[in-house]
């Protein structure tokens, strides 16, 4: 098995052949980049000559392909795997990029809740502003269609071009968020339901394995048709309150990830602490960094009053 950095440089050599000749034009740019709290080695396939259009390339990552090579010792599987994604996503790039103008920049921000510390190493760039013990930034969201949502994060060179400033981009948000990744509540058994069925359980299994949960202990999840960043939309009072009128109840909010959140009803007898614990169990086991964390806090909804409270150590008022 090959070491990383013989990994890496083995894969630089051998990339722009596996890409063939329609790509003789394009050439592979190593670029360092700040991501999951740390330095990552990311890399694109631009075209060679630069011109004053923009190219729209994903970026990939070395340490994330090195990762699946040390599962599956194939250098060949990992570099055709790479250049067919690579490929696709140019493809559709091309096809998205006439219709991309900075004139119809407002109508494409979106917010993003966001773990304060995985972008605390760049914030000094970014156009932000605190919610809670998260932060909020802003997206350019270029294109959505059936294969996804192509955005990517506004800094402050962007936010100046288009003659913006960081409360422009806010209410800019504020008005398209909810648009473009509108929030859904499901209840969480019919999602366990449905990854179930697809894993090829009976119904009667199911049956046996969830019961039947009381209405008023139902969990429910905070989700969006794109299972995109949905847990932004807390920053909604409106949005909170409408969950609060469907749990009825006052509730938990448990930030699983920024994709999604679990909504808990006081009614259904869990404590914030258990809860805590379960989060804190949850964010050690699926994120190795911060990226895809949201918070290590539970939130407590009182409806009452239509405050957000967190939960970090000590109890909540109920």
């Amino acid at each position: 098995m090959l070491s990383y950095e013989e990994f890496k440089n083995t894969f630089c050599s051998e990339f722009p052949e596996v890409m063939g000749p329609e790509y003789a034009d394009y050439e592979m740019r190593l670029m360092p980049v700040i991501k999951r709290g740390k330095q990552l080695d990311g890399f694109t396939y631009c075209p060679k000559e630069r011109n004053n259009t923009t190219t729209m390339t994903p970026t990939y990552y070395f340490e994330d392909i090195y990762e699946f090579y040390c599962n599956d010792p194939n250098i060949n599987r990992q570099l055709q795997c790479i250049a067919s994604s690579m490929k696709e996503a140019l493809a559709r790039g091309a096809a998205i990029q006439p219709n991309i103008s900075l004139k119809n920049i407002r109508k494409g921000i979106i917010a993003e809740l966001v773990n304060i510390e995985a972008v605390n190493s760049y914030l000094y760039d970014v156009p932000h502003r605190l919610f809670l013990n998260m932060c909020i930034v802003y997206r350019w969201v270029v294109n959505v269609d059936d294969t996804g949502i192509y955005s990517g994060v506004i800094d402050n060179g962007l936010m100046n071009a288009v003659d913006l400033d960081e409360e422009d981009l806010y209410q800019c948000a504020v008005k398209n968020t909810k648009k473009i990744i509108a929030p859904q509540i499901k209840p969480f058994d019919s999602v366990v339901r449905k990854l179930l069925r697809a894993d090829g359980r009976s119904e009667s299994e199911i049956r046996k394995m969830l019961g039947k949960a009381d209405k008023d202990r139902r969990i429910y999840i905070l989700t969006n048709k794109r299972h995109f960043r949905a847990s932004t939309a807390i920053i909604y009072k409106e949005v909170l309150n409408s969950i609060s009128e469907k749990l009825q109840s006052d509730y938990y909010i448990v930030p699983t990830s920024v994709d999604e959140s679990l909504l808990v009803p006081v009614s259904a007898g869990l404590s914030p602490g258990d809860l805590l614990c379960m989060l804190n169990d949850s964010n050690e086991e699926y994120f190795a960094g911060n990226e895809g964390r949201l918070s290590d806090a539970v939130y407590y909804y009182n409806s009452a009053t239509e405050t957000l409270e967190v939960f970090e150590t000590g109890e909540v008022k109920v």
